[in-house]
Protein backbone atom coordinates (compact mmCIF):
# COMPACT_ATOMS: atom_id res chain seq x y z
CA UNK A 1 0.00 0.00 0.00
CA UNK A 2 1.09 3.41 -0.79
CA UNK A 3 1.81 5.54 2.94
CA UNK A 4 1.14 8.83 0.99
CA UNK A 5 -1.82 8.35 -1.26
CA UNK A 6 -2.74 12.11 -1.10
CA UNK A 7 0.52 13.69 -1.83
CA UNK A 8 1.40 11.18 -4.44
CA UNK A 9 -1.62 12.64 -6.10
CA UNK A 10 -1.54 15.98 -5.57
CA UNK A 11 2.13 15.81 -6.81
CA UNK A 12 1.29 14.35 -10.20
CA UNK A 13 -2.34 16.79 -10.53
CA UNK A 14 0.44 19.95 -10.02
CA UNK A 15 2.97 18.23 -12.83
CA UNK A 16 0.01 17.56 -14.93
CA UNK A 17 -1.35 21.50 -14.48
CA UNK A 18 2.29 22.75 -14.70
CA UNK A 19 2.75 20.81 -17.99
CA UNK A 20 -0.80 21.95 -19.08
CA UNK A 21 -0.01 25.49 -18.37
CA UNK A 22 3.16 25.20 -20.38
CA UNK A 23 1.64 23.94 -23.57
CA UNK A 24 -1.37 26.95 -23.34
CA UNK A 25 1.66 29.78 -22.88
CA UNK A 26 3.64 28.33 -25.78
CA UNK A 27 0.04 27.75 -28.26
CA UNK A 28 -0.97 31.82 -27.15
CA UNK A 29 3.08 32.62 -27.94
CA UNK A 30 3.11 30.98 -31.14
CA UNK A 31 -0.13 32.03 -32.16
CA UNK A 32 0.66 35.46 -31.59
CA UNK A 33 3.85 35.85 -33.09
CA UNK A 34 2.33 33.79 -36.24
CA UNK A 35 0.11 37.00 -36.50
CA UNK A 36 3.04 39.18 -36.25
CA UNK A 37 4.60 37.49 -38.95
CA UNK A 38 1.85 37.44 -41.21
CA UNK A 39 0.97 41.08 -40.48
CA UNK A 40 4.76 41.68 -41.44
CA UNK A 41 4.44 39.94 -44.80
CA UNK A 42 1.56 42.21 -45.79
CA UNK A 43 2.91 44.85 -44.78
CA UNK A 44 6.10 44.07 -46.66
CA UNK A 45 5.16 42.63 -49.67
CA UNK A 46 3.03 45.96 -49.69
CA UNK A 47 5.34 48.12 -48.99
CA UNK A 48 7.95 46.88 -51.73
CA UNK A 49 5.20 47.26 -54.20
CA UNK A 50 4.63 50.65 -53.26
CA UNK A 51 8.40 51.48 -52.78
CA UNK A 52 9.23 50.02 -56.28
CA UNK A 53 6.32 52.69 -57.80
CA UNK A 54 7.90 55.35 -55.51
CA UNK A 55 10.98 54.73 -57.36
CA UNK A 56 9.67 54.65 -60.25
CA UNK A 57 8.02 57.75 -60.08
CA UNK A 58 11.17 59.35 -59.12
CA UNK A 59 12.93 58.09 -62.13
CA UNK A 60 10.28 59.21 -63.93
CA UNK A 61 10.94 63.20 -62.52
CA UNK A 62 14.78 62.79 -62.95
CA UNK A 63 14.01 61.55 -66.52
CA UNK A 64 12.18 65.28 -66.98
CA UNK A 65 14.64 66.73 -65.91
CA UNK A 66 17.00 64.88 -68.27
CA UNK A 67 14.91 65.63 -70.97
CA UNK A 68 14.91 69.42 -70.09
CA UNK A 69 18.77 69.63 -69.46
CA UNK A 70 19.25 68.24 -73.41
CA UNK A 71 17.00 70.98 -74.91
CA UNK A 72 18.51 73.28 -72.73
CA UNK A 73 22.06 71.68 -73.69
CA UNK A 74 20.85 71.39 -77.58
CA UNK A 75 20.32 75.24 -78.04
CA UNK A 76 23.32 76.03 -75.94
CA UNK A 77 25.42 74.44 -78.18
CA UNK A 78 23.81 76.31 -81.03
CA UNK A 79 24.56 79.67 -79.03
CA UNK A 80 27.75 78.67 -78.06
CA UNK A 81 28.46 78.07 -81.89
CA UNK A 82 26.88 80.98 -82.71
CA UNK A 83 28.54 83.22 -80.51
CA UNK A 84 31.64 81.95 -82.16
CA UNK A 85 31.34 82.93 -85.28
CA UNK A 86 30.16 86.50 -84.34
CA UNK A 87 33.39 86.89 -82.56
CA UNK A 88 35.51 85.56 -85.69
CA UNK A 89 33.61 87.65 -88.16
CA UNK A 90 33.96 90.61 -85.79
CA UNK A 91 37.50 90.41 -84.58
CA UNK A 92 39.28 88.05 -86.95
CA UNK A 93 40.35 86.28 -83.98
CA UNK A 94 40.97 82.54 -85.47
CA UNK A 95 40.87 81.04 -81.93
CA UNK A 96 36.72 82.09 -82.09
CA UNK A 97 36.42 80.35 -85.33
CA UNK A 98 38.18 76.93 -83.79
CA UNK A 99 35.39 77.12 -81.05
CA UNK A 100 32.83 77.72 -83.75
CA UNK A 101 34.02 74.58 -85.53
CA UNK A 102 34.65 72.46 -82.05
CA UNK A 103 31.02 73.67 -81.43
CA UNK A 104 29.43 72.22 -84.54
CA UNK A 105 29.04 68.83 -83.59
CA UNK A 106 28.52 69.12 -79.62
CA UNK A 107 24.76 70.48 -81.22
CA UNK A 108 24.73 66.84 -83.10
CA UNK A 109 25.59 65.26 -80.02
CA UNK A 110 23.14 67.40 -77.92
CA UNK A 111 20.33 66.70 -80.16
CA UNK A 112 21.07 62.63 -80.57
CA UNK A 113 21.10 62.56 -76.79
CA UNK A 114 17.95 64.25 -76.61
CA UNK A 115 16.43 62.22 -79.10
CA UNK A 116 17.23 58.99 -76.86
CA UNK A 117 15.44 60.49 -73.85
CA UNK A 118 11.98 61.16 -75.54
CA UNK A 119 11.37 57.96 -77.24
CA UNK A 120 8.76 56.78 -74.68
CA UNK A 121 6.64 60.65 -75.73
CA UNK A 122 5.56 59.84 -79.20
CA UNK A 123 4.72 63.89 -79.09
CA UNK A 124 7.96 64.84 -77.82
CA UNK A 125 9.47 62.79 -80.87
CA UNK A 126 7.92 64.94 -83.21
CA UNK A 127 9.09 68.19 -81.71
CA UNK A 128 12.21 67.16 -81.33
CA UNK A 129 12.38 66.34 -85.17
CA UNK A 130 11.37 69.56 -86.11
CA UNK A 131 14.40 71.19 -83.81
CA UNK A 132 17.31 68.65 -84.87
CA UNK A 133 15.76 69.66 -88.61
CA UNK A 134 15.96 73.80 -87.16
CA UNK A 135 19.58 73.18 -86.27
CA UNK A 136 20.60 71.23 -88.89
CA UNK A 137 19.66 74.36 -90.83
CA UNK A 138 21.39 76.40 -88.49
CA UNK A 139 24.42 74.50 -88.01
CA UNK A 140 24.92 73.98 -91.92
CA UNK A 141 24.70 78.26 -92.34
CA UNK A 142 27.51 78.65 -89.72
CA UNK A 143 29.54 76.57 -91.42
CA UNK A 144 28.92 78.41 -94.98
CA UNK A 145 29.30 81.41 -93.46
CA UNK A 146 32.36 80.77 -91.78
CA UNK A 147 34.04 78.77 -94.77
CA UNK A 148 32.27 82.00 -97.06
CA UNK A 149 34.25 85.00 -94.58
CA UNK A 150 37.33 83.17 -94.35
CA UNK A 151 37.48 83.41 -98.30
CA UNK A 152 35.05 86.85 -98.90
CA UNK A 153 35.26 88.21 -96.08
CA UNK A 154 31.72 90.27 -94.34
CA UNK A 155 30.27 91.18 -97.75
CA UNK A 156 30.41 87.66 -98.90
CA UNK A 157 28.54 86.60 -95.40
CA UNK A 158 26.13 88.83 -95.78
CA UNK A 159 25.09 88.30 -99.34
CA UNK A 160 24.67 84.52 -97.96
CA UNK A 161 20.85 83.18 -97.99
CA UNK A 162 21.48 81.46 -95.34
CA UNK A 163 22.75 84.73 -92.94
CA UNK A 164 19.14 86.27 -93.49
CA UNK A 165 17.62 83.74 -92.73
CA UNK A 166 19.12 82.87 -89.25
CA UNK A 167 17.18 85.25 -86.96
CA UNK A 168 14.26 83.76 -88.13
CA UNK A 169 15.43 80.37 -87.52
CA UNK A 170 16.90 81.45 -84.08
CA UNK A 171 13.22 82.42 -83.14
CA UNK A 172 12.11 78.95 -84.63
CA UNK A 173 14.50 77.24 -82.07
CA UNK A 174 14.01 78.91 -79.53
CA UNK A 175 9.69 78.59 -79.90
CA UNK A 176 10.37 74.42 -80.54
CA UNK A 177 12.12 74.49 -77.20
CA UNK A 178 9.83 76.27 -75.55
CA UNK A 179 7.39 74.06 -76.50
CA UNK A 180 9.04 70.87 -75.70
CA UNK A 181 10.30 72.13 -72.31
CA UNK A 182 6.34 73.66 -71.44
CA UNK A 183 5.23 69.97 -72.10
CA UNK A 184 7.58 68.27 -69.87
CA UNK A 185 7.00 70.84 -67.24
CA UNK A 186 2.90 69.15 -67.53
CA UNK A 187 4.71 65.94 -67.47
CA UNK A 188 6.94 66.97 -64.52
CA UNK A 189 3.61 68.31 -62.38
CA UNK A 190 1.69 65.27 -63.02
CA UNK A 191 4.41 62.68 -61.96
CA UNK A 192 5.21 64.80 -58.51
CA UNK A 193 1.56 64.54 -57.74
CA UNK A 194 1.86 60.58 -58.34
CA UNK A 195 4.74 60.27 -56.00
CA UNK A 196 2.97 62.18 -53.39
CA UNK A 197 0.36 59.82 -53.54
CA UNK A 198 2.29 56.70 -53.17
CA UNK A 199 4.37 58.60 -50.20
CA UNK A 200 1.15 59.40 -48.52
CA UNK A 201 0.11 55.68 -48.96
CA UNK A 202 3.28 54.31 -47.96
CA UNK A 203 3.11 56.10 -44.75
CA UNK A 204 -0.73 55.42 -43.88
CA UNK A 205 0.46 51.85 -44.42
CA UNK A 206 3.46 51.99 -42.67
CA UNK A 207 1.79 53.94 -39.21
CA UNK A 208 -1.17 51.37 -39.51
CA UNK A 209 1.20 48.37 -39.57
CA UNK A 210 3.98 49.62 -37.10
CA UNK A 211 0.50 50.36 -34.50
CA UNK A 212 -0.67 46.72 -35.35
CA UNK A 213 2.73 44.89 -34.39
CA UNK A 214 3.29 47.10 -31.63
CA UNK A 215 0.01 45.78 -30.26
CA UNK A 216 0.93 42.34 -30.94
CA UNK A 217 4.21 42.65 -29.00
CA UNK A 218 2.47 44.13 -26.27
CA UNK A 219 0.11 41.42 -25.90
CA UNK A 220 2.88 38.77 -25.92
CA UNK A 221 5.07 40.99 -23.75
CA UNK A 222 2.23 41.20 -20.97
CA UNK A 223 1.72 37.13 -21.66
CA UNK A 224 5.69 36.32 -21.38
CA UNK A 225 6.24 39.02 -18.00
CA UNK A 226 3.26 36.85 -16.56
CA UNK A 227 5.19 33.51 -17.14
CA UNK A 228 7.97 34.87 -16.41
CA UNK A 229 6.76 35.98 -12.58
CA UNK A 230 5.63 32.29 -12.57
CA UNK A 231 9.10 30.74 -13.20
CA UNK A 232 10.79 33.39 -10.88
CA UNK A 233 9.52 31.50 -8.13
CA UNK A 234 10.74 28.32 -9.59
CA UNK A 235 14.44 30.00 -9.77
CA UNK A 236 14.29 30.95 -6.56
CA UNK A 237 14.73 27.26 -5.21
CA UNK A 238 17.38 26.75 -7.54
CA UNK A 239 19.75 29.40 -6.68
CA UNK A 240 19.67 28.01 -3.03
CA UNK A 241 22.21 25.05 -3.90
CA UNK A 242 25.45 26.49 -2.18
CA UNK A 243 28.30 24.02 -3.60
CA UNK A 244 27.15 25.55 -6.79
CA UNK A 245 27.45 28.71 -6.11
CA UNK A 246 30.61 28.35 -4.18
CA UNK A 247 32.29 26.12 -7.83
CA UNK A 248 30.41 29.41 -9.55
CA UNK A 249 32.51 31.94 -7.05
CA UNK A 250 35.84 29.77 -7.21
CA UNK A 251 35.79 30.13 -11.08
CA UNK A 252 34.67 33.65 -11.01
CA UNK A 253 37.94 34.35 -9.15
CA UNK A 254 40.17 32.47 -11.52
CA UNK A 255 38.36 34.00 -14.35
CA UNK A 256 39.19 37.67 -12.91
CA UNK A 257 42.74 37.12 -12.12
CA UNK A 258 43.01 36.01 -15.70
CA UNK A 259 41.27 38.99 -16.87
CA UNK A 260 43.43 41.51 -14.89
CA UNK A 261 46.52 39.43 -16.33
CA UNK A 262 45.31 39.76 -19.62
CA UNK A 263 44.23 43.07 -19.30
CA UNK A 264 47.70 44.28 -17.58
CA UNK A 265 49.23 42.41 -20.71
CA UNK A 266 47.26 44.56 -22.81
CA UNK A 267 48.36 48.12 -21.13
CA UNK A 268 52.08 47.02 -21.33
CA UNK A 269 51.65 46.08 -25.20
CA UNK A 270 50.13 49.84 -25.48
CA UNK A 271 52.74 51.72 -23.92
CA UNK A 272 55.34 49.82 -25.95
CA UNK A 273 56.66 52.01 -28.95
CA UNK A 274 58.87 49.16 -30.49
CA UNK A 275 58.71 45.65 -30.91
CA UNK A 276 61.87 45.06 -29.24
CA UNK A 277 60.62 46.83 -26.16
CA UNK A 278 57.59 44.76 -26.22
CA UNK A 279 59.37 41.52 -26.76
CA UNK A 280 61.20 42.42 -22.72
CA UNK A 281 57.65 43.28 -21.52
CA UNK A 282 55.72 39.98 -23.09
CA UNK A 283 58.67 37.72 -21.22
CA UNK A 284 57.29 39.27 -18.17
CA UNK A 285 53.64 39.43 -18.43
CA UNK A 286 53.55 35.77 -20.52
CA UNK A 287 55.61 34.36 -17.12
CA UNK A 288 52.45 35.98 -14.75
CA UNK A 289 49.96 35.02 -16.73
CA UNK A 290 51.00 31.56 -17.20
CA UNK A 291 52.80 30.61 -13.98
CA UNK A 292 53.09 27.03 -14.35
CA UNK A 293 54.18 26.76 -18.03
CA UNK A 294 56.95 27.22 -20.57
CA UNK A 295 56.60 28.67 -23.76
CA UNK A 296 57.51 31.48 -26.51
CA UNK A 297 56.38 34.21 -28.80
CA UNK A 298 57.29 33.39 -32.22
CA UNK A 299 57.37 35.90 -35.33
CA UNK A 300 57.29 35.23 -38.69
CA UNK A 301 60.25 37.10 -40.94
CA UNK A 302 60.08 39.53 -43.76
CA UNK A 303 60.04 36.74 -45.83
CA UNK A 304 57.29 34.67 -44.75
CA UNK A 305 59.93 31.56 -44.81
CA UNK A 306 61.03 31.33 -41.01
CA UNK A 307 59.29 31.33 -37.58
CA UNK A 308 62.09 32.80 -35.01
CA UNK A 309 60.88 33.47 -31.10
CA UNK A 310 61.35 37.00 -29.92
CA UNK A 311 60.38 36.50 -26.06
CA UNK A 312 60.08 33.35 -24.05
CA UNK A 313 59.58 32.25 -20.66
CA UNK A 314 60.35 29.21 -18.35
CA UNK A 315 62.30 25.77 -20.04
CA UNK A 316 62.94 26.10 -23.14
CA UNK A 317 60.67 24.27 -25.37
CA UNK A 318 61.29 22.02 -29.03
CA UNK A 319 64.92 21.19 -30.18
CA UNK A 320 65.28 24.00 -32.30
CA UNK A 321 63.60 27.72 -31.82
CA UNK A 322 63.86 28.50 -35.55
CA UNK A 323 61.25 26.70 -38.01
CA UNK A 324 59.17 27.16 -40.82
CA UNK A 325 55.59 27.54 -41.06
CA UNK A 326 54.73 24.09 -42.62
CA UNK A 327 56.20 22.71 -39.40
CA UNK A 328 53.52 23.90 -37.23
CA UNK A 329 49.67 22.46 -37.51
CA UNK A 330 48.34 25.94 -35.85
CA UNK A 331 49.39 27.69 -38.67
CA UNK A 332 48.31 24.86 -41.17
CA UNK A 333 44.93 25.31 -40.08
CA UNK A 334 44.68 28.81 -38.92
CA UNK A 335 43.49 27.95 -35.35
CA UNK A 336 44.83 26.68 -31.89
CA UNK A 337 46.13 23.37 -31.90
CA UNK A 338 45.43 20.36 -30.37
CA UNK A 339 41.53 21.55 -30.21
CA UNK A 340 39.30 21.11 -27.24
CA UNK A 341 39.38 17.94 -25.66
CA UNK A 342 40.86 16.11 -28.77
CA UNK A 343 44.15 14.35 -28.64
CA UNK A 344 46.62 15.37 -31.49
CA UNK A 345 46.78 13.60 -34.64
CA UNK A 346 49.95 14.45 -35.66
CA UNK A 347 52.88 16.64 -33.58
CA UNK A 348 54.13 19.78 -34.55
CA UNK A 349 57.70 19.08 -36.13
CA UNK A 350 58.78 22.20 -33.87
CA UNK A 351 58.09 20.01 -30.72
CA UNK A 352 59.30 16.82 -32.43
CA UNK A 353 62.58 16.75 -29.36
CA UNK A 354 60.18 17.78 -26.69
CA UNK A 355 56.99 15.59 -27.29
CA UNK A 356 56.81 12.87 -24.90
CA UNK A 357 59.73 14.38 -22.32
CA UNK A 358 57.53 14.21 -18.95
CA UNK A 359 54.13 13.62 -20.88
CA UNK A 360 54.27 17.24 -21.20
CA UNK A 361 51.17 19.35 -23.40
CA UNK A 362 51.69 21.45 -25.74
CA UNK A 363 49.37 24.09 -27.16
CA UNK A 364 50.15 26.71 -30.55
CA UNK A 365 48.15 29.13 -31.30
CA UNK A 366 48.32 31.20 -34.09
CA UNK A 367 49.10 34.92 -34.17
CA UNK A 368 46.82 36.67 -36.80
CA UNK A 369 46.49 40.20 -37.69
CA UNK A 370 44.65 42.62 -40.27
CA UNK A 371 44.56 38.90 -42.52
CA UNK A 372 47.91 38.51 -41.89
CA UNK A 373 50.05 35.45 -40.38
CA UNK A 374 52.54 37.18 -37.82
CA UNK A 375 53.53 33.69 -36.22
CA UNK A 376 52.46 31.91 -33.13
CA UNK A 377 52.10 31.71 -29.34
CA UNK A 378 53.43 28.92 -27.61
CA UNK A 379 52.56 27.07 -25.02
CA UNK A 380 53.95 24.27 -22.86
CA UNK A 381 53.80 22.75 -18.90
CA UNK A 382 53.30 19.13 -17.51
CA UNK A 383 49.60 19.17 -16.49
CA UNK A 384 47.12 18.92 -19.11
CA UNK A 385 45.75 22.22 -20.49
CA UNK A 386 42.85 22.36 -18.76
CA UNK A 387 39.45 24.79 -21.08
CA UNK A 388 40.45 28.70 -18.78
CA UNK A 389 44.33 27.59 -20.01
CA UNK A 390 43.37 27.51 -23.62
CA UNK A 391 41.03 30.41 -23.47
CA UNK A 392 43.46 32.46 -22.05
CA UNK A 393 46.37 32.09 -24.34
CA UNK A 394 43.37 32.57 -27.22
CA UNK A 395 42.92 35.79 -25.21
CA UNK A 396 46.80 36.54 -25.05
CA UNK A 397 47.26 35.58 -28.29
CA UNK A 398 44.58 37.93 -29.88
CA UNK A 399 46.61 40.86 -27.61
CA UNK A 400 50.22 39.81 -28.72
CA UNK A 401 48.87 40.06 -32.47
CA UNK A 402 47.21 43.35 -32.50
CA UNK A 403 50.05 45.12 -30.86
CA UNK A 404 52.92 42.94 -32.81
CA UNK A 405 50.90 44.68 -35.76
CA UNK A 406 50.06 47.95 -34.45
CA UNK A 407 53.78 48.44 -33.32
CA UNK A 408 55.40 47.15 -37.39
CA UNK A 409 52.57 49.54 -38.86
CA UNK A 410 54.05 52.28 -36.31
CA UNK A 411 57.32 51.05 -37.92
CA UNK A 412 56.02 51.53 -41.23
CA UNK A 413 54.59 55.33 -40.73
CA UNK A 414 57.85 56.51 -39.21
CA UNK A 415 59.57 54.87 -42.25
CA UNK A 416 57.32 56.84 -45.03
CA UNK A 417 57.68 60.14 -43.12
CA UNK A 418 61.10 59.83 -43.85
CA UNK A 419 61.59 58.29 -47.16
CA UNK A 420 60.25 59.42 -50.17
CA UNK A 421 57.98 56.55 -51.71
CA UNK A 422 59.00 57.09 -55.63
CA UNK A 423 63.13 56.98 -55.09
CA UNK A 424 63.58 55.48 -51.38
CA UNK A 425 65.92 58.86 -50.52
CA UNK A 426 65.29 60.90 -47.67
CA UNK A 427 62.34 63.11 -47.83
CA UNK A 428 63.04 66.77 -47.66
CA UNK A 429 61.56 66.98 -43.97
CA UNK A 430 64.42 64.71 -42.79
CA UNK A 431 67.09 67.13 -44.92
CA UNK A 432 66.16 69.74 -42.89
CA UNK A 433 66.33 68.01 -39.63
CA UNK A 434 69.94 66.29 -40.52
CA UNK A 435 71.63 69.14 -41.99
CA UNK A 436 71.18 71.22 -39.23
CA UNK A 437 72.53 68.28 -36.90
CA UNK A 438 75.22 67.55 -39.51
CA UNK A 439 76.25 71.54 -39.85
CA UNK A 440 76.13 71.63 -36.01
CA UNK A 441 78.57 69.25 -35.43
CA UNK A 442 80.87 69.72 -38.27
CA UNK A 443 81.17 73.24 -36.63
CA UNK A 444 81.86 72.14 -33.44
CA UNK A 445 84.33 69.72 -34.28
CA UNK A 446 86.04 72.18 -37.58
CA UNK A 447 85.32 70.06 -40.08
CA UNK A 448 84.35 70.85 -43.32
CA UNK A 449 80.55 69.63 -45.07
CA UNK A 450 79.32 70.14 -48.51
CA UNK A 451 75.87 70.59 -50.20
CA UNK A 452 74.91 69.56 -53.87
CA UNK A 453 72.11 70.33 -55.14
CA UNK A 454 71.08 68.37 -58.49
CA UNK A 455 68.58 68.85 -60.70
CA UNK A 456 67.33 66.69 -63.79
CA UNK A 457 67.98 69.11 -67.30
CA UNK A 458 64.90 69.47 -69.55
CA UNK A 459 62.57 67.15 -67.03
CA UNK A 460 59.33 68.90 -68.10
CA UNK A 461 60.52 68.57 -71.79
CA UNK A 462 61.29 64.57 -71.09
CA UNK A 463 57.33 64.43 -69.21
CA UNK A 464 55.70 66.11 -71.99
CA UNK A 465 57.79 63.45 -74.51
CA UNK A 466 57.25 60.27 -72.77
CA UNK A 467 54.65 60.92 -70.07
CA UNK A 468 54.25 60.81 -66.57
CA UNK A 469 54.86 57.35 -65.60
CA UNK A 470 58.26 57.75 -67.81
CA UNK A 471 59.32 60.76 -65.37
CA UNK A 472 58.50 58.79 -62.58
CA UNK A 473 60.88 55.53 -63.75
CA UNK A 474 63.56 58.41 -64.50
CA UNK A 475 63.51 59.59 -60.85
CA UNK A 476 63.26 56.58 -59.37
CA UNK A 477 66.39 55.07 -61.15
CA UNK A 478 68.32 58.53 -60.27
CA UNK A 479 67.53 57.81 -56.74
CA UNK A 480 68.65 54.26 -56.95
CA UNK A 481 72.00 55.45 -58.39
CA UNK A 482 72.39 58.47 -55.89
CA UNK A 483 71.88 55.91 -52.88
CA UNK A 484 74.68 53.85 -54.75
CA UNK A 485 76.96 56.09 -55.38
CA UNK A 486 77.08 58.34 -51.77
CA UNK A 487 78.71 57.13 -48.94
CA UNK A 488 77.46 55.49 -45.79
CA UNK A 489 77.61 58.83 -44.08
CA UNK A 490 76.54 60.73 -46.41
CA UNK A 491 72.54 61.64 -46.74
CA UNK A 492 70.70 61.79 -50.10
CA UNK A 493 67.01 63.33 -50.10
CA UNK A 494 64.43 64.17 -52.82
CA UNK A 495 64.21 67.95 -52.27
CA UNK A 496 61.16 68.38 -54.51
CA UNK A 497 60.36 67.28 -58.04
CA UNK A 498 63.22 66.08 -60.12
CA UNK A 499 65.41 68.06 -57.44
CA UNK A 500 67.84 66.12 -55.36
CA UNK A 501 70.00 67.09 -52.55
CA UNK A 502 73.25 65.62 -51.20
CA UNK A 503 74.56 66.25 -47.28
CA UNK A 504 78.34 65.33 -47.75
CA UNK A 505 80.12 64.93 -44.17
CA UNK A 506 83.99 65.79 -43.59
CA UNK A 507 84.10 67.05 -47.65
CA UNK A 508 85.28 70.06 -48.60
CA UNK A 509 84.60 71.90 -51.75
CA UNK A 510 87.03 69.76 -53.72
CA UNK A 511 85.90 66.55 -52.75
CA UNK A 512 82.55 67.16 -53.35
CA UNK A 513 83.05 68.29 -56.60
CA UNK A 514 85.53 64.79 -57.74
CA UNK A 515 81.64 63.53 -56.08
CA UNK A 516 79.62 65.71 -58.08
CA UNK A 517 81.10 64.96 -61.31
CA UNK A 518 81.48 61.33 -60.49
CA UNK A 519 77.40 61.86 -60.10
CA UNK A 520 77.34 63.30 -63.39
CA UNK A 521 79.00 61.34 -65.42
CA UNK A 522 76.93 57.73 -64.13
CA UNK A 523 73.78 59.64 -64.91
CA UNK A 524 75.03 60.71 -68.48
CA UNK A 525 75.77 57.15 -68.45
CA UNK A 526 72.38 55.63 -67.42
CA UNK A 527 70.28 53.85 -69.83
CA UNK A 528 66.22 54.67 -68.77
CA UNK A 529 63.83 51.64 -69.97
CA UNK A 530 60.24 52.20 -69.64
CA UNK A 531 57.65 49.55 -70.85
CA UNK A 532 61.20 47.91 -72.33
CA UNK A 533 62.24 50.68 -74.45
CA UNK A 534 65.25 53.14 -73.82
CA UNK A 535 64.18 56.52 -73.39
CA UNK A 536 67.51 58.37 -74.22
CA UNK A 537 70.23 60.12 -72.50
CA UNK A 538 69.53 61.99 -69.30
CA UNK A 539 71.63 64.88 -67.86
CA UNK A 540 71.76 66.51 -64.72
CA UNK A 541 73.16 69.87 -63.61
CA UNK A 542 74.52 70.24 -59.99
CA UNK A 543 75.70 73.06 -57.63
CA UNK A 544 77.73 72.64 -54.68
CA UNK A 545 78.25 74.90 -51.74
CA UNK A 546 80.61 74.01 -48.67
CA UNK A 547 81.02 75.09 -44.96
CA UNK A 548 82.53 77.41 -44.16
CA UNK A 549 83.06 78.65 -47.34
CA UNK A 550 80.02 79.41 -48.61
CA UNK A 551 78.11 79.82 -45.26
CA UNK A 552 77.40 78.52 -41.86
CA UNK A 553 73.97 77.81 -42.01
CA UNK A 554 71.83 75.16 -43.80
CA UNK A 555 69.86 78.45 -45.56
CA UNK A 556 72.84 79.66 -46.38
CA UNK A 557 74.25 76.45 -48.18
CA UNK A 558 70.67 75.25 -49.52
CA UNK A 559 70.79 79.01 -50.98
CA UNK A 560 73.88 79.27 -52.87
CA UNK A 561 73.84 75.65 -54.02
CA UNK A 562 71.03 76.22 -55.51
CA UNK A 563 72.12 79.63 -57.00
CA UNK A 564 74.86 77.45 -58.63
CA UNK A 565 72.84 74.95 -59.64
CA UNK A 566 70.90 78.36 -61.45
CA UNK A 567 74.17 78.74 -62.62
CA UNK A 568 75.20 75.55 -63.95
CA UNK A 569 71.90 75.28 -65.67
CA UNK A 570 72.17 78.98 -67.73
CA UNK A 571 75.54 77.92 -68.89
CA UNK A 572 74.49 75.30 -70.72
CA UNK A 573 73.41 72.14 -68.28
CA UNK A 574 75.12 68.63 -67.89
CA UNK A 575 77.76 70.58 -65.32
CA UNK A 576 78.66 71.01 -62.16
CA UNK A 577 78.92 74.70 -60.36
CA UNK A 578 80.72 75.77 -57.28
CA UNK A 579 79.24 78.30 -55.63
CA UNK A 580 81.13 81.56 -54.98
CA UNK A 581 82.62 82.08 -51.78
CA UNK A 582 80.25 84.13 -48.89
Amino acid sequence: MNPFPNRQGTVRTTAQGHRWHCERFTLRVIGLFAILGAVLAVVAVQVYRTVGSLVQANEWISHTHQVEDGIVGAVAALRDAEAAQRAYIIGGDTTRMVEAYAALPRIAERMARLKELVTDNPAQIGESGRLEAVLDLRRDSIGQSLAIYRKNDVQGVQSNPQFAKGREQDALVDTLAARMIASEQRLLVQRKASGKAIARQTRLLTTSAVLLCLGVLALALILILREQRRRLAGERRVIASNGELAQSLDASRRLGDTLTRLSDLGHMLQGCRSLDEAALGLTAAMSRLFPDSSGAINLMNASQNLITPISSWGEPVGTDPVFTPDECWALRLGHAYPEESATATFDCKHLQGDVGRDARAHLCVPLFAQGASLGTLLLSQAAPLDLEARHAAVAAAEQVSLAIANLRLQETLRTQSLRDALTGLFNRRYLEVSLARDLTRAIRRSQPLAVLMLDVDHFKRFNDNHGHDAGDTLLAQLGELLAALVRNEDVACRYGGEEFTIVMQEADAALALDRAEDIRRHVAAMQVLHRQQNLGRVTVSIGIASYPQQGDSPEQLLRRADRALYIAKKNGRDQVRVADRA
